[in-house]
């Protein structure tokens, strides 16, 4: 009965430090957390340094910018008819006129030649 007891006694103390320890990591876990909060707004704010323009953007008017080789498609998906190559980010995939898919591929971006898709990273459909 004794052991019993001195068991009992040192289970006791072992499940008490053991939820003493789980509550301070958890307490200095809350605080590097709020002190995240604080420090990193969400969504993150985005500083636009006047004498470092950033990369170039799209003109509204439909003018091309320079000295990119592609156009972007209408807002129907067709490529104007100087840039005939339809090609696509997600397969990574350029679409010639008379190809079986063509007539229904959305662009992201037309070419004027398949050379030039080529050099930008695109691959040649295979119908």
């Amino acid at each position: 009965m004794r052991v019993f007891r001195r068991i009992l006694k040192l289970a006791v103390i072992a499940a008490a430090i053991g939820a003493l320890a789980s509550w301070l990591r958890s307490r200095s876990s809350e605080e590097t957390e709020s002190s995240d909060e604080e420090d990193l707004p969400w969504p993150p704010i985005v500083t636009v340094d006047s004498d470092n323009p950033s990369q170039v953007t799209e003109p509204n008017d439909g003018s091309p910018v320079e000295p990119r080789g592609w156009l972007s498609c209408d807002e129907s998906g067709n490529c104007p008819d100087s840039h005939q190559v339809k090609a696509k980010d997600s397969s990574g995939l350029y679409h010639v006129p008379g190809g079986n898919t063509y007539d229904r591929t959305i662009p992201d971006r037309c070419y004027a030649s398949a050379e030039a898709a080529e050099a930008d990273g695109y691959r040649p459909s295979q119908r």
